[in-house]
């Protein structure tokens, strides 16, 4: 099985990321020990963090390609889809 960073790595299309988000889902329990922001709010902050602090010098990503309104969605309906 690939890690985490593969993964991200190799990722082409919507079943990929699927198959990611599942994958870090089930690392978050089988590998506690491995996460520094255990909670949503801190998973959540570091990743704004992230953001903020990688867009200015992070060649490996187009920040100005990103589509952030799907990204905002995606991460609101977590909050509520059943």
């Amino acid at each position: 099985m690939e890690n985490l960073i593969e993964q991200i790595n190799n990722m082409v299309n919507m079943d990929d990321f699927l198959n990611f988000v599942v994958q870090l889902a089930m690392d978050s329990k089988e590998h506690p020990e491995e996460w520094v922001n255990t909670t949503i709010s801190d998973y959540l902050g570091q990743m704004a963090s992230w953001v903020d602090d990688c867009s200015g010098f992070d060649d490996t990503v187009d920040w100005e390609k990103v589509d952030y309104r799907t990204f905002a969605k995606i991460l609101y309906m977590g909050k509520i889809y059943e």
